[in-house]
């Protein structure tokens, strides 16, 4: 008989817990359904009017340098994305300087990037570029053959912390006999049709080496309205959010300084949490689930429910 109710109990203990885990949660007022969602998230990336030293390169060099370096990271990394306006990638105009004429008011630039959505912001110097005689072969048979140089250095800014997540100094070297067809039988000179080869190689170094930077960061977003506690995002259809998706809202541990003024931001904890309502192709509106003043957060993460 003991053991018959000791039976009994255990039975009505294993329904009591299935129950319990499979329709409790369903009461609890964040809950919400877990949604077949599939994930294709796209990490925006701008690009800031690069200090361009020289006074060879053009601007129209110069602007194929830009689309160079988007075509590039595309190829590479199929998951970034380059705001386009009128068929050409937008380029934000050069900040104000500050002490030192190579570094620039992070500040300014990474409010405006984080308005138009960019996960981070691509920004360079090119110092100059000129043909130079080396010296090559063997001792006492060497021969001067002309190089085309290049110097300058490019950075990688996260529109999150305002930091830098990739910098790279450049002090490139080409044979020019190397940059063309022999056919072809081209002066050593730096016309536009040399300085754009140079760009093109140039190019591909430093965005691979960003892409690959890139793949390590995670998707970021960022909260740029509260309108009646309806948020607006800066991110939308082009960067793959769809409705029903969640996100962590990440909070500020505070701020530091750099010796040139630069502010950086020190992510903390997730302050709250909030599911996306409507969305369009460059932003979408979402609505609290828990916390407030989420509009003074530093930065969104997706939550993968899978």
């Amino acid at each position: 008989m003991k053991q018959s109710i000791y039976l009994l109990n255990c039975a009505f203990c294993l329904i009591f817990i299935f129950c319990l885990f499979s329709t409790g949660c369903t009461r609890h007022p964040f809950y919400h359904k877990k949604q077949n969602i599939l994930l294709n998230l796209k990490k925006k990336i701008g690009i800031a009017q690069f200090d361009n030293r020289t006074k060879v390169i053009t601007d129209a060099s110069m602007e194929y340098f830009y689309q160079q370096i988007i075509s590039d990271m595309e190829t590479f990394n199929s998951s970034l994305q380059f705001l386009k306006t009128e068929g050409k990638t937008e380029i934000l105009q050069k900040s104000t300087l500050l002490l030192s004429a190579d570094h620039i008011d992070r500040q300014t630039l990474i409010k405006t990037a984080r308005k138009k959505g960019y996960q981070a912001v691509i920004w360079g110097i090119v110092n100059d570029i000129n043909v130079v005689s080396i010296k090559k072969g063997i001792p006492f048979f060497r021969k001067e053959k002309k190089h085309i140089r290049c110097r300058g250095e490019f950075s990688l800014f996260d529109c999150e912390t305002s930091s830098k997540i990739w910098f790279s100094p450049i002090n490139e070297t080409y044979l020019f006999d190397n940059l063309f067809a022999p056919h072809l039988k081209k002066q050593p000179v730096l016309d536009d049709q040399t300085i754009k080869t140079v760009l093109s190689k140039l190019s591909k170094k430093i965005a691979q080496e960003m892409c690959e930077q890139l793949k390590m960061e995670p998707w970021k977003g960022f909260i740029i309205e509260n309108n009646h506690n309806e948020y607006l995002i800066s991110s939308g259809m082009q960067s793959g959010i769809v409705e029903h998706m969640t996100f962590d809202v990440i909070g500020s541990m505070g701020t530091l300084s750099g010796i040139y003024g630069q502010k950086y931001f020190v992510p903390g904890n997730p302050i709250g949490r909030i599911q996306i309502i409507s969305v369009d192709e460059k932003t979408s509106k979402a609505s609290s689930l828990y916390g407030n003043q989420l509009e003074n957060s530093i930065s969104i993460q997706y939550i993968n429910h899978q």
